[in-house]
């Protein structure tokens, strides 16, 4: 998720950003959502493969993925993670 934090500083310069984290007992669920830009993006180098590459390595680990405009004209991404059984260290 840092590439979502790293995607709202390049393209909405001066807008907002939050990180809501929720841990449960089967998933993690990440959510970053950031305002609407106050002044336009600078032009960015790069071939624009963060939002594919974040969906791919959510899908290798067995979660999900989604990415798109907010109603406010900002932007969210938010992935479900799968978390793996805590297994108990033996007693000794």
């Amino acid at each position: 998720m840092q590439e979502a934090l790293s995607n709202a500083l390049r393209h909405a310069p001066g807008a907002t950003a939050t990180v809501h984290v929720d841990h449960g007992h089967s998933t993690l669920r990440l959510r970053i959502a950031n305002s609407p830009a106050t002044r336009p993006a600078a032009p960015s180098p790069g071939a624009g493969h963060g939002l594919t590459g974040m969906r791919e390595r959510a899908t290798m680990l067995g979660g999900e993925l989604s990415a798109g405009p907010t109603p406010d004209g900002g932007f969210e991404v938010a992935a479900v993670l799968p978390v793996p059984p805590y297994a108990e260290e033996p007693t000794p």
